[in-house]
């Protein structure tokens, strides 16, 4: 009798676990987007503010090596990355395994790119560990959702389409309007798998742009339904797990970077004498501290503090210019503080950037660089008079960065070492205890005492709105 009732308790439970509900997405989202293997403004930030932004969600970025990143403490990983050369190690394909097998929620966004003369698209070595593959075949912008995302308005930026290896296990989501794989999900473990192309989602610097977030947002929540977070363990961000001291200089770097670390100390080594001598002073104070090496090879940016360089830009380390811009570019923000630059921050970086490179042994590139610049803008305004750069509205972006490297230009033919005179200037009378802000007015007071003659109306004369009596510094010092 007891036999009996225990069997059919027993085949009770069962039938109520095999008709129970799927697991509903947990209400949190713990999330951590990788920019480890190839760095992005868009994923430093903005695509979480796009589309984990809701209450209760928390995501951060790693900048170090991806299998060291602390898993327990996030269920959802966004992992993106579009040319790079940045490899994804066996021990990070493991670490993502084992974490889709716990119950996390994983999304791959890619578009097939190769890098250079490279043979292979880096992030195909993950994905291909779980049965697709980013092939090189652009999608339709027409595309179509299917099954949970049926009659769903879909945008995408273009983008190319997804090979599925295995097709057993894969649920196709979006195809474009040849028939071909746009998104697709499957279980792995306990956790779930998104494979799309990159283009489903934003691309705009300032995040404006949160396209397909009404649905795009729930599937990123479903797949973390596999594994509930703690809200008392936030997750953290991960930085460049090496750190190394050289002549006062911090260098970090993911192990992925570490290599590159001698040749850019020898870089800087280089270029920092020089900068220096350029601008007449040294850095401002409590500046250019630290450089971080970013798997990019797309720019770099620049805190003050700590600059982020992009390890491949112009080729480097076979091609030597481009860094000595970058690095001089970036370092220049080390200069300007504590007020930047109201009309040329980032004009006069690159400027000064290709300024080192003349002067490091790189005259013919760097020349054709500034050529380049200038005869950019002069399509938009071939007099230099039609924009207004101390309004900085609608203006084009060449002209924003050209002009001013123009006026540098005209200035330099009078004073070579024109460069010095503003930046020890500036740093003498733009006192941030005297000096709650430093405009346009105020940059063309101290240019016009560097110069040791009256440039407000030059200025003027280019359709620049500035006002000598509007400047707090004055021309003439008294």
């Amino acid at each position: 009798m007891h036999r009996t009732r225990l069997v059919i308790i027993t085949l009770l439970v069962s039938l109520v676990a095999s008709t129970a509900p799927a697991a509903k997405p947990t209400a949190r989202i713990h999330s951590v987007v990788d920019i480890s293997h190839a760095f992005s403004f868009y994923f430093d930030g903005r695509f979480a503010r796009n589309y984990l932004a809701a209450k209760g969600n928390i995501s951060v970025k790693n900048w170090g090596t991806l299998h060291k990143f602390d898993f327990d403490r996030v269920n959802l990983v966004v992992l993106q990355s579009g040319a790079s050369s940045c490899e994804y190690t066996p021990k990070d394909i493991a670490a993502i395994k084992a974490f889709l097998e716990s119950g996390g929620g994983v999304i791959v966004l890619g578009d097939y790119a190769l890098f250079r003369n490279g043979k292979t698209y880096t992030l195909n070595a993950l994905a291909k560990a779980f049965g697709a593959e980013f092939v090189n075949n652009g999608a339709k912008r027409s595309v179509t959702g299917l099954g949970e995302l049926k009659g769903k308005a879909i945008k995408n930026y273009g983008g190319k389409t997804i090979t599925l290896t295995r097709s057993v296990g894969w649920e196709v989501l979006i195809k474009d309007a040849a028939g071909r794989c746009v998104m697709a999900r499957r279980d792995v473990g306990k956790g779930k798998l998104l494979v799309s192309t990159r283009g489903i989602s934003g691309r705009k610097p300032d995040a404006s742009d949160p396209i397909n977030a009404e649905w795009l947002s729930p599937l990123l929540a479903d797949l973390t339904a596999g594994k509930t977070v703690d809200p008392k363990r936030r997750p953290r961000n991960q930085s460049a797990e090496n750190t190394v001291v050289r002549d006062g200089l911090e260098i970090r770097c993911s192990d992925y970077m570490q290599p590159f670390a001698d040749e850019i100390f020898k870089m800087y080594v280089t270029c920092r004498p020089v900068q220096e001598k350029l601008l007449g002073v040294p850095p401002s104070e409590g500046m250019l501290a630290s450089l971080l090496l970013l798997p990019t090879g797309g720019g770099g940016f620049s805190s003050g503090r700590t600059i982020g360089l992009g390890i491949w830009w112009g080729g480097f380390p076979d091609k030597k210019c481009g860094m000595v811009e970058l690095l001089g570019h970036e370092a220049t923000h080390s200069w300007v503080h504590p007020f930047t630059e109201p009309l040329w921050n980032e004009g006069i970086a690159t400027y000064v950037g290709i300024q080192m490179g003349i002067k490091l042994g790189y005259k013919a590139q760097a020349e054709k660089t500034l050529a380049g610049w200038i005869r950019g803008a002069k399509r938009h305004d071939p007099e230099m008079k039609k924009y207004d750069l101390a309004a900085g509205k609608k203006i084009p972006h060449v002209v924003m960065m050209a002009k001013p490297m123009w006026i540098w230009e005209q200035l330099r033919k009078e004073k070579p070492d024109i460069l010095a005179r503003y930046f020890k200037t500036k740093r003498k009378l733009a006192d941030p205890k005297k000096l709650k802000r430093y405009t346009a007015h105020d940059s063309v007071a101290v240019l016009s005492i560097a110069a040791e003659r009256d440039l407000f109306k030059w200025f003027q004369s280019l359709g620049i709105s500035v006002d000598p009596k509007k400047a707090t510094i004055k021309y003439p010092q008294k």
